[in-house]
């Protein structure tokens, strides 16, 4: 698993959750997730499932609002390293 960067905008249904958004290559993604699995503004997703053009496709915990589950990221928005046999 790897961790990539998210922002905490706002307040789930429950007082677990939280609304994080995640900057996608198409457009900035939200969902919510546990507020447990945010760690230092970080979210676990799994790792890449294939790469292109330097993007790299991956799947996030839960769908999103917009109804998606796999989405495309930059590597910018990974939180530590990305082994290179990933993707």
């Amino acid at each position: 698993m790897m961790r990539i960067k998210i922002q905490e905008i706002g307040k789930g249904l429950h007082p677990s959750e939280a609304v994080v958004q995640v900057d996608t290559v198409e457009r900035p993604e939200r969902l919510i997730v546990d507020r447990r699995s945010i760690e230092n503004n970080t979210i676990e997703v799994g790792y890449p499932i294939t790469k292109h053009n330097g993007y790299l496709l991956v799947e996030l915990p839960r769908e999103t609002i917009g109804g998606v589950w796999r989405v495309w990221i930059t590597r910018d928005i990974i939180a530590g390293e990305v082994f290179e046999g990933a993707a």
